[in-house]
C-alpha cells in the first residue's frame, strides 16, 4: 500500500488489517420468560396506536378526554350604593392570583369608567388594581390602552381624545404621565415627537406646526430652550429662549448662502423697530415682530 503524503505504508500494516480479531468471553443475557397475555398485548398496542394518532394531529385540533381543571374561579363584587362592579378570573387556590376581568365604576359626573384587563391583589379583599396589559375608557370617551403597574399606566401605551378631537399619545409612561419617549397629536392639529419627563416637553423634541413649519430642538419643562426653526416658505431661524421668551434669532439667507445679523430679544421687543411707520428698520435685516417672527 502507498500514501502520497506518506510513501508506501510498511508491510506491518497488511498484517494487522490481516489478523483475526480478538477473542471475547460470552456474556450470559438473561431472558424473561414471562409470557404476556395476548389481551394485554392488545391493549397495549391500542395505546400506542391512539398515542400516535394524537401526537399526529395538527395544533388546532383539541385532543378529547381533557382532563377539566378545577382551580380557577371567576369573582363578582358589587360596591356599595351603586358606585360599580368587579368580575375577575382567579386561581382560587392563590389568593394573589388575580388574572384577568372587567371594572366598573360611576363618576362623579354620572358618567362610567370602564378597565378591561389585568389585575393584581386578593379578590376577596383588595380592591380592583390594574397591573400588566389593559384598555381603560373614560366617562367622557376617551380611552388608554396599553401597560399598568400598581393602578397607574405605566410603560408603553396609547391615549385618544374622544370623537370628535384627534389629539393622541402614544409612547412611553411614568406613574400616569408621559414620561420617555413618544409622538404626540396637539387639539389644534401640530405635532411634537421627542422626548417627555413629568408629562411635559423635555430634551430633545421636534414640534411640526399645522402650517407645516418644523422647530427642532432642546426642550426644558415644556417650554423651548434652543434650536432651529425650518419654515415651509424655506427659511431657516436659530433661536435661543430663556424661560419661554426669545432672547436672540439668527435667520439664514438661502439666496445669500450665509447668516444675517444675530437680533436679540431688546431688539425684538424694541418700540422704535415694531411700531408701524418706524424708518429704523433693523439695517437690512427686516422686522421681527414681538413672537419672533422676521419679515422682510
Amino acid at each position: 500500500l502507498s500514501s502520497p503524503l506518506f510513501g508506501r505504508f510498511p508491510s506491518a500494516s497488511c498484517n494487522l488489517l490481516a489478523r483475526a480479531p480478538l477473542e471475547m468471553a460470552p456474556v450470559e443475557e438473561e431472558v424473561s420468560t414471562d409470557v404476556v397475555p395476548v389481551d394485554d398485548q392488545l391493549q397495549l398496542a391500542e395505546t400506542y396506536a391512539g398515542d400516535a394518532v394524537a401526537m399526529s394531529q395538527p395544533l388546532d385540533v383539541q385532543l378529547p378526554n381533557l382532563e377539566e381543571v378545577g382551580d380557577l374561579k371567576v369573582h363578582h363584587r358589587e360596591f356599595r350604593e351603586n358606585q360599580g362592579s368587579f368580575t375577575v378570573l382567579h386561581h382560587q387556590h392563590l389568593s394573589k392570583s388575580m388574572m384577568s376581568g372587567t371594572f366598573e365604576s360611576a363618576a362623579s359626573n354620572g358618567g362610567i369608567t370602564r378597565y378591561e384587563g389585568s389585575f393584581k391583589g386578593d379578590p376577596q379583599d383588595d380592591g380592583p388594581i390594574p397591573n400588566g396589559v389593559g384598555v381603560r375608557t373614560n366617562p367622557d370617551g376617551s380611552t388608554y390602552s396599553g401597560e399598568w403597574k400598581d393602578g397607574f399606566p405605566h410603560g408603553e401605551g396609547e391615549w385618544k381624545a374622544p370623537d370628535p378631537s384627534s389629539e393622541s399619545y402614544m409612547g412611553e409612561w411614568k406613574r400616569g404621565k408621559r414620561h420617555g419617549y413618544g409622538q404626540m397629536k396637539l387639539a389644534n392639529g401640530d405635532l411634537y415627537e421627542g422626548d417627555f419627563a413629568d408629562g411635559k416637553f423635555q430634551d430633545r423634541g421636534k414640534y411640526i406646526y399645522l402650517n407645516g413649519d418644523e422647530f427642532i430642538g432642546l426642550w426644558d419643562k415644556g417650554m423651548k430652550v434652543s434650536g432651529t426653526f425650518y419654515f415651509k416658505d424655506g427659511r431657516i431661524s436659530t433661536r435661543k429662549y430663556q424661560g419661554g421668551k426669545l432672547i436672540s434669532c439668527q435667520d439664514f439667507d438661502a439666496r445669500k448662502k450665509s447668516y444675517r445679523p444675530t437680533i436679540t430679544h431688546t431688539q425684538v421687543h424694541d418700540p422704535e423697530r415694531t411700531q408701524y411707520g418706524t424708518q429704523a428698520l433693523f439695517s437690512g435685516s427686516g422686522m421681527v415682530s414681538p413672537s419672533g417672527v422676521k419679515k422682510d
